[in-house]
């Protein structure tokens, strides 16, 4: 078992705060945000810029904020009004000088349509499927392209979102879907994209998978049966200007925290 599994995770409370907690009641136990919280330390630096889709109500500022963040220049982008004003209110409860930023209440089109300025992170976290549509193959990849084109060079997308293993069945699929809309509130049924499609829609953009992770979608996922239902965490790399000096880390390929 690797280090980063074997870590034990703190959730401090000046980085997670009441209101996040309260939205998030189970999160210490939840398994994408831990192998999330684990693997983000080694692409943080100071003076940061993270560009975070879908953002929510800003969970993924909490995660950099416990992560080690310094200086970061945090973008949280979603087009929930309510997310977003919830979002402003965590982001401003956190330490400014680990995370500052703003929210912007656009969908992920719509932001790009702006012309943003790049960023040297993107987080896209369990948010994939709600802002790009499986059944809509070229507009996904005009997206993601849009997308990894916000990355300046040596930077970083970590996306991450439920999936299926192979094997899984009908009746598994249709218990997983009615499981996640009782947490989330809403149904997400038919819109999962497979771990393969991931990968391969930001690839063809250019960047390089570095790291790829497979965790449980929920905690209690085997006494739950609901064995296929993943989370995949996928790390992808922009193409530094020198490849020699990025300082890129190594490329990992791991199975719920094991190398391969």
């Amino acid at each position: 078992m690797s280090e980063t599994q074997e870590r034990p995770l703190t959730w401090p409370s000046e980085c997670y705060p009441p209101a996040m907690l309260a939205a998030y009641p189970f999160l210490e136990r939840a398994p994408g945000p831990g192998a999330l919280r684990r693997i983000l330390p080694r692409y943080q630096r100071a003076g940061l810029r993270v560009l975070d889709v879908g953002c929510g109500a800003g969970l993924g500022a909490c995660h950099l904020a416990a992560s080690g963040a310094r200086g970061v220049r945090y973008t949280g982008v979603d087009p929930d009004v309510a997310a977003c004003h919830r979002a402003r209110h965590i982001l401003a409860a956190l330490p400014q000088e680990r995370v500052a930023g703003t929210i912007v209440e656009r969908s992920v089109q719509e932001y790009l349509d702006t012309d943003p300025s790049p960023v040297d992170l993107i987080l896209w976290s369990f948010a994939f499927h709600d802002c790009a549509n499986v059944a809509e193959e070229r507009a996904t990849a005009i997206l993601c392209v849009g997308v990894a084109a916000l990355l300046l060079p040596g930077g970083h997308l970590l996306l991450m979102d439920g999936c299926f293993a192979p094997g899984v069945g009908a009746e598994e699929v249709e218990r997983t879907y009615a499981h996640m809309e009782r947490i989330v509130g809403h149904s997400d049924r038919g819109r999962y994209f497979t771990m393969e499609k991931m990968t391969g829609l930001f690839t063809e953009t250019g960047l390089t998978l570095i790291e790829r992770h497979d965790v449980p979608l929920v905690a209690l996922a085997r006494f739950l049966a609901l064995p296929h239902a993943r989370a995949a965490l996928l790390v992808f790399a922009k193409p530094a200007l020198s490849a020699a000096s990025s300082g890129e880390p190594s490329a990992r390929t791991t199975m719920e925290g094991r190398r391969l």
